[in-house]
């Protein structure tokens, strides 16, 4: 005869592991956007957010965590539930996939700094052209060192959930290009509580801000996806190209270039919607997704 305590917990269980395996894609976009909200939340309350306590609390290391708690714990969750050991081990493989080709590390490494190059050059001439020939030792002191370590931490949380998990997901159901869209607002949203933050890199909120930024968002995801699928699913690319932008914006330019004026977004916006759309045109909207390497 069997107890209620020791029937109730394994049927729980499965219920759960069922849900998470009838909706996948659903179960872990709630799961990485409340796991990490929950952990900037102590920031949103203090005198850094809305100011419901009276003491700040870091920005950074809870933005860190909260990349692990959300979309990387998500990811080995819902895959545990849907797919099993086999399913968890195939996104370790993806996520140390390194066998891509010399020219996608390249372009994941120095492909922002150039972007940042032609915008300085469109707004000032040849002047950021000469900062980059005098000063090219900041490469190698200041960009790759921060890029290979603290840059690269949270990235690998990130990108475990958005590229490891949802990427594959969604263009199987959606196809690559609309995936690639869908992707994009929902990581523009996950985003959501750094506007609200004093001194994130974020900015204020307001919705022409916000939609400018989730525009931004999606052309980034199309323009990952398309390098994702090139290198046959690698997640490593992934959470190298977030960690080399995040780095070339926030360690590189600052010693680089003078402080961007307005418009700069909008040039950055221009030039990739322009990348977008020759992307989209050239690979007739599949972005390389099915390509037989």
């Amino acid at each position: 005869m069997t107890t209620y305590g020791t029937v109730s917990q394994p049927t729980t269980r499965a219920a759960r592991q069922s849900l998470l395996a009838r909706h996948p894609l659903a179960a872990f976009f709630s799961i990485a956007i409340i796991g990490s909200w929950l952990a900037v939340l102590p920031v949103l309350l203090s005198r850094n957010g809305f100011g419901l306590l009276p003491i700040e609390v870091p920005i950074e290391p809870l933005k860190t965590i909260a990349s692990f708690t959300g979309p990387f714990l998500a990811a080995f969750l819902v895959t545990a539930a849907a797919e099993g050991q086999p399913g968890v081990r195939s996104l370790l493989k993806r996520m140390v996939q390194w066998r891509v080709g010399l020219g996608w590390y390249l372009l994941a490494f120095f492909g922002y700094i150039l972007l940042d190059l032609l915008v300085g050059m469109i707004l000032l001439g040849t002047a950021p052209l000469t900062a980059l020939v005098q000063k090219w030792p900041l490469i190698f002191t200041v960009y790759f060192p921060a890029l290979l370590t603290v840059r690269l931490i949270s990235p690998i949380g990130e990108e475990t959930g958005w590229t490891g998990f949802a990427v594959p997901r969604l263009q199987k159901k959606f196809g690559p290009l609309l995936g690639a869209m869908i992707l994009g607002l929902v990581w523009a949203f996950w985003h959501l509580p750094g506007f609200f933050m004093t001194g994130s890199d974020m900015g204020g909120f307001s919705l022409f801000g916000f939609g400018f930024f989730a525009i931004f968002a999606i052309c980034t995801r199309i323009i990952w996806n398309w390098m994702v699928n090139r290198t046959a699913g690698s997640v490593l690319i992934a959470i190298l190209l977030h960690a080399a932008t995040n780095t070339a914006s926030l360690n590189l330019r600052p010693q680089l270039f003078p402080p961007a004026p307005p418009e700069a977004g909008l040039i950055v916006t221009g030039l990739y919607l322009i990348l977008v759309i020759g992307l989209i045109i050239a690979t007739r909207g599949r972005l390389a997704y099915g390509r037989k390497e």
